[in-house]
């Protein structure tokens, strides 16, 4: 055997300080980001701010076109400071790594396992899902390692996806070892012919790797060199995201330092405004169920920040010992007024529609609205069964519905019996994936004999190793396999599905494709080795597998049978990123017919007047954009409310009353 990989040693001296700005989808962390970066740099430091989402709205936010290279954002900061700014491109970042390492990856491949040339560029030419975090990561250590940045404020992915960032580390070592394990019989041939063993450069590689991932490890869990902020709204549902994602972080050795509190309400002025009193008395309540840690409040603004100007004015909100301000109002509930024709349940989801799919910018409302629109299609045909399922690893169903839900479909108190609802536990089905091909592993090895091109334990040791190594950021093929299997079902069952945000619903809806292309690789590696080991099993799993993609590729193509509605609010940074996922959609192939623009309208002081103002242009925008294809689209503005609906009868009525098509004035 081998000594163990080589232990990282800690890099100190010119390293940069890193600072993580997490939260749930839609509560500001662009913002955030962006406001802390250029607080850094007016004090003379040299600053990268760097977004890790798959869909970025940090140049949204600065108001500059960026790239997977960092740029310089011109503004007159404090000598030596400088702010440079950059949206990682993951996808992009591992293939330039695959790329720059593949002839050694290659030699690992072939030395350490039964394939041939032809298959192991097969292998790499492939698009690799699932690890998105992991190059992400990678790419911040070499920004890192350049030296020209004394500190990186990274704006990541929203909640479950910035958890999983984070324990990446483990994914990356685990990668190191299974590459190991490849190399172990080459090794031990080597020695025995030589009689001694060198380092060659594929170990190096694998040294390089686990190097990597502990030192990365090291830094996440080091409180001196890296400063975790987590940012929040003052409302329930948020909080409550907030407290589960501090302690899973805990559990993980990953402090936390600081809460921000964003888009707190301030006094209304007159203080008679019924929005802003029901807002902040909501806000308070909220508060006072955080975690003890530092925090950080910033009052809302008549308008959405974008801008150096204007970030640098949140900067100092998040600088300043601000407090949350008094509340001395007793209203507790407002209902924005609504107007134009009221949305029947039959316009969302019509009685052909087999997958209806609610998706957009984080915290924008997907979750309320596929929850109002799967209980008003439940209600609607009481003898078609309709199942309501989240695909986000970080699940908010149970909390707009009020009740405990989890990975085993439930009906939900107060909604109708036909209506079942599922928070997905993606490890879960993913384990379950595992278990069935490493059974089908061992079955192929079993029938397998000594001798000839296999070293039957080697070899089932590396197969184990490289399905155990299938990364956790496949939630998006658990999810696929899920609705595959939904869909498949006969009957004319409607699913509804609450997706991750923008980004990683794109790659849910691209993943039928890159499993497909994977599936054709390994079924021909399979036939070229038939004589030998046979299709067996294995076989059978993978054209089971192929066969329902097939199914659910069509599906998604039929836009009688499947629908996209995408949920956007009327702000400019989540309709810029709405406009990008409508392109994204049609070039797909998948049907939008309808455009959300959720919880519209304020209260009557002066900032609710402004902000009033500023939404309705931007609704107009989003009516322009939704009728700009000329095929039928329509926009649907749903009232605000304070709290939100939070039941499945508040869900109903507020679908009944507050969903309204827009009308041009």
């Amino acid at each position: 055997m081998r000594p163990a990989l080589k232990a990282a040693t800690t890099r100190t001296g010119n390293s940069p300080q890193f600072h993580f700005i997490g939260g749930k989808g839609g509560v500001g962390k662009t913002t955030c980001a962006a406001a802390f970066a250029i607080v850094a740099a007016k004090r003379g430091a040299r600053v990268l701010v760097a977004s890790t989402d798959p869909a970025p709205s940090l140049g949204d936010a600065l108001t500059v076109r960026l790239s997977m290279s960092p740029r310089r954002v011109e503004a007159a900061f404090r000598r030596p400071g400088s702010l440079h700014a950059v949206e990682i491109d993951a996808s992009a970042v591992l293939r330039r790594w695959i790329a720059e390492r593949r002839a050694t990856l290659e030699k690992i491949a072939l030395e350490g396992t039964w394939l041939d040339r032809d298959d192991v560029d097969t292998l790499l030419n492939l698009s690799l899902p699932g690890i998105d975090e992991v190059a992400a990561l990678l790419e911040i250590a070499r920004f890192a390692r350049t030296g020209r940045y004394d500190r990186i404020v990274v704006d990541t992915a929203p909640t479950g996806h910035t958890l999983r960032m984070l324990s990446m580390p483990e994914t990356l070592l685990a990668v190191a070892r299974v590459f190991d394990r490849m190399r172990e019989k080459h090794r031990m041939m080597v020695e025995a012919l030589r009689g001694r063993r060198d380092a060659a450069p594929e170990d190096r590689l694998i040294d390089d790797l686990a190097s990597e991932a502990e030192e990365l490890g090291a830094l996440l869990t080091d409180g001196r060199r890296t400063h975790l902020s987590w940012v929040t709204l003052p409302e329930p549902m948020a909080v409550a995201e907030t407290a589960d994602a501090l302690e899973l972080l805990a559990d993980r050795g990953i402090p936390v330092q600081q809460i921000v509190v964003n888009h707190v309400t301030p006094p209304p002025v007159p203080r008679t405004c019924r929005h802003c009193n029901a807002r902040r008395t909501l806000e308070g309540r909220a508060v006072r169920a955080l975690p003890a840690l530092g925090r950080a409040f910033v009052v809302a603004r008549d308008r959405e920040p974008r801008g150096l100007k204007a970030l640098a004015a949140i900067g100092r909100d998040l600088e300043s010992d601000s407090v949350l301000p008094l509340v001395r109002s007793s209203r507790t509930s407002w209902v924005a007024g609504s107007s134009g024709h009221r949305v029947a349940a039959g316009d969302v989801a019509a009685d052909r529609t087999r997958l209806l799919m609610f998706g957009g910018k984080g915290g924008v409302g997907k979750t309320t609205c596929a929850a109002a629109a799967a209980i008003a299609a439940a209600v609607q045909r009481p003898h078609r069964q309709v199942l309501l399922i989240s695909t986000d690893p970080a699940h908010s169903l149970g909390d707009v519905l009020g009740v405990a839900v989890g990975d085993d479909a439930v009906v939900v108190r107060g909604a109708p019996p036909n209506l079942l609802v599922r928070e997905m536990n993606a490890g879960r089905v993913l384990d379950t994936m595992r278990g069935k091909y490493a059974a089908a592993i061992d079955r192929l090895f079993d029938r397998l004999g000594g001798g000839g091109a296999f070293d039957i334990g080697h070899d089932r040791s590396v197969m184990h190793g490289l399905i155990d190594l299938a990364p956790p950021g496949l939630d998006e093929l658990a999810a696929v396999v899920e609705i595959t299997a939904e869909v498949s079902r006969p009957g004319d069952g409607l699913t509804v599905i609450d997706t991750a945000p923008t980004g990683h619903a794109l790659r849910l809806l691209e993943m039928p494709a890159l499993i497909h292309d994977w599936i054709k690789a390994l079924m021909a590696i399979l036939l070229k080795y038939q004589p030998v080991v046979g299709l067996g099993e294995l076989g059978t799993l993978l054209v089971g597998l192929s066969q329902g993609l097939g199914r659910l590729r069509e599906l998604l193509s039929d836009e009688a049978r499947t629908q996209f509605i995408i949920v956007t609010r009327a702000a400019a940074l989540p309709r810029l990123e709405s406009e990008r996922l409508l392109r994204r959609l049609r070039r797909l192939g998948i049907n939008v017919p309808l455009v959300i623009a959720n919880a519209v309208g304020r209260g009557t002081c002066t900032v609710c007047t402004k902000a009033a103002a500023a939404e309705r242009r931007e609704v107009a925008v989003l009516a322009r954009i939704t009728g700009a294809a000329g095929d039928g689209r329509a926009l649907i503005v749903t009232a605000a409310r304070v709290p939100p609906p939070q039941s499945a009868a508040a869900l109903r009525a507020w679908q009944r009353t507050g969903w309204r098509y827009h009308q041009d004035a």
